[in-house]
């Protein structure tokens, strides 16, 4: 079973990082590490590592004949998948559209418009942000732990008119040589990890980024406005399982910058941690005012920086070094 051409030059064994040789539905390294493609989707997750999501459990014991209802080509109208996962990957605003979708709620990528620069969008779920990175010019590659999230991604990015590839994929052992990416991006994914497997993805990003690369990094304020709310309803307690991990200012910088580079940080939003301007018309009457005045917010930070500190969803933005 044929791989896309890019794939086939700049996948590696999440394992050991050997090159993979792809047979008639696997690919396999010279350390006879052997994965899966199922249905044309190349699975690269390791078994030897407890998954961060069920999800990955779910794709490691896959087969052609478990295609998930729901998993096939998307017809005229927004993907089964996507009416059904809308709530979990957009918020819990988004929740009350669930199955009721006229069209895809597509972003605006914040990142300086690219003319075929490699984006590796890191947990892409359903494609929302590969499409919106494509949208600027980017030339994505979506990697998520969940194959029907990928297999979903491929059908409405082909839907779309979308150029991009996909991948199952740990964000912690991503599978792509080294420095093959420009930019790296991931939107709500890594707030869920806890913060050793942060780190680990990292310095993954790193790796695959080339020198001079940028990644941008959505993750949770610690002292946002509803960031405080939601720590103390659960009485401060260390998150666990896929709870959202919550990062102070000086640690993400801290991190960020040892992991990776030079980072700054800018401002995503106010008052929720997915909330997004460019879906304020698809949205119940209720929320469009707090999409209103994050937005508002969010444009007044840039003018008082002092505002990012109260900001509930962040940017992180590096820089890998353009020497080592």
């Amino acid at each position: 079973m044929s791989i896309d051409p890019w794939l086939h030059d700049n996948l590696v064994c999440p394992y050991d990082g050997d090159p993979l040789t792809p047979e008639k539905k696997t690919l396999e390294c010279p350390r006879a590490h052997v994965h899966r493609i199922v249905d044309g989707i190349p699975i690269l997750l390791r078994r030897d590592v407890a998954q961060t999501h069920w999800a990955g459990l779910r794709a490691l014991d896959l087969s052609e004949e478990i295609l998930v209802n729901g998993a096939g080509e998307a017809g005229a109208g927004v993907h089964p998948f996507v009416q059904t996962a809308i709530g979990g990957t957009n918020g819990f605003m988004y929740q009350a559209l669930s199955g009721k979708l006229s069209d895809y709620p597509i972003p605006v990528l914040r990142a300086q418009p690219s003319s075929g620069s490699r984006l590796l969008d890191i947990g892409c779920n359903w494609g929302r942000w590969s499409v919106a990175a494509s949208r600027a010019g980017f030339d994505p590659v979506g990697i998520d732990p969940s194959f029907e999230a990928i297999h979903a991604a491929r059908a409405v990015t082909r839907q779309l008119g979308i150029n991009a590839r996909f991948v199952v994929a740990d964000a912690r052992h991503l599978p792509f040589r080294s420095e093959c990416f420009d930019f790296a991006f991931s939107y709500s994914v890594l707030q869920h990890l806890s913060k050793s497997h942060v780190r680990e993805s990292l310095a993954a990003i790193r790796r695959v980024l080339r020198a001079g690369g940028t990644a941008m990094i959505q993750m949770p304020n610690k002292l946002g406005i509803r960031s405080i709310y939601h720590q103390a309803r659960r009485a401060f307690r260390e998150a666990k399982a896929f709870e959202v991990r919550y990062w102070s200012f000086g640690e993400l910088r801290e991190t960020f910058s040892e992991l990776v580079g030079p980072t700054e940080i800018g401002v995503d939003g106010f008052l929720s941690l997915n909330v997004q301007a460019s879906d304020r018309v698809l949205l119940p009457a209720r929320f469009r005012v707090i999409v209103s005045v994050s937005e508002g917010l969010r444009r007044l930070s840039e003018t008082f920086p002092s505002l990012r500190h109260v900001a509930d969803s962040l940017y992180v933005s590096s820089k890998k070094p353009a020497s080592e």
